[in-house]
């Protein structure tokens, strides 16, 4: 189980959707709705884990992330291959849906075991 996970989404209503099966596979999970809340987070705890909303982010700032030693895991509300396949290229472990939770837990557990 990650010990610290960020979810990164701008509906708020979105999270408190996703929080309850969230944290059931980490110890603590923050939430934030802008980049700029996601830097000031990251500047004050250790996270291992983010899932990441691909409307709110850049392929740069997915690789950023990553070689600061994070597991990422993207989500978007419609599908768009050419943009799961920028964020799997940038070094995202996997992209879902954002309301599958399921499938958005199962790829935050393949981040703990990667």
């Amino acid at each position: 189980m990650p010990n610290s996970l960020v979810i990164l989404h701008k509906d708020p209503a979105h999270v408190a959707c996703l929080l309850p099966y969230v944290k059931s596979v980490s110890d603590t999970v923050f939430a934030v709705h802008s980049l700029s809340e996601l830097r000031n987070l990251l500047s004050q705890y250790s996270i291992q884990t983010a899932v990441l909303d691909l409307a709110m982010v850049s392929s740069e700032e997915i690789v950023g992330l990553q070689k600061r030693g994070m597991q990422i895991v993207c989500t978007h509300h419609f599908a768009d291959d050419s943009m799961w396949a920028e964020a799997l290229a940038a070094g995202a472990l996997d992209c879902c849906f954002d309301d599958d939770a399921p499938a958005i837990c199962r790829a935050i557990q393949q981040s703990a075991a990667a």
